[in-house]
């Protein structure tokens, strides 16, 4: 199988991922503030955090599409180097957090597992993108 098909058919599929997982993550973290303590200006980071990880996902996922779509090595790589903190970003929110629900672990885990998945085969697309083109 081609690496381009199979990072786009991820791309694809997390992007459908993304908005269940933001919007899962959103309302829950939304019924923690109001239903949980926080210590001092932990539910702000929290949610600055949150916002961040949607905006960089969001430009990822963009770039990621755009580039499988028309073979440009520059916005393959840009979606590799922004996978690195939105993975990180997703790291902290399933385990490092104030308060985690097994359920936000479960849906994080599942995040993370297309993450590195992404990065697998985005590194396989990208090696081949930029090789030269041999004519036999």
């Amino acid at each position: 199988m081609e690496a381009s098909l199979m990072y786009e058919i991820l791309m694809y599929l997390n992007s459908f991922y993304f908005g269940l997982y933001a919007a899962f993550k959103v309302c829950v973290s939304i019924l923690k503030f109001i239903l949980l303590t926080y210590p001092g200006n932990a539910a702000v980071r929290e949610m600055i955090l949150l916002l961040l990880m949607c905006v960089l996902e969001t430009v990822r996922i963009v770039l990621g599409r755009r580039s499988s779509l028309s073979a440009r090595a520059w916005q393959a790589i840009a979606s590799v180097v922004l996978t690195l903190p939105s993975l990180i970003l997703v790291i902290y929110l399933c385990f490092f957090q104030t308060s985690v629900l097994k359920l936000e672990v479960i849906m994080s885990a599942l995040m993370i597992t297309l993450h590195v998945a992404e990065l697998v085969f985005a590194g396989m697309f990208i090696c081949t993108m930029c090789r030269p083109v041999t004519y036999t």
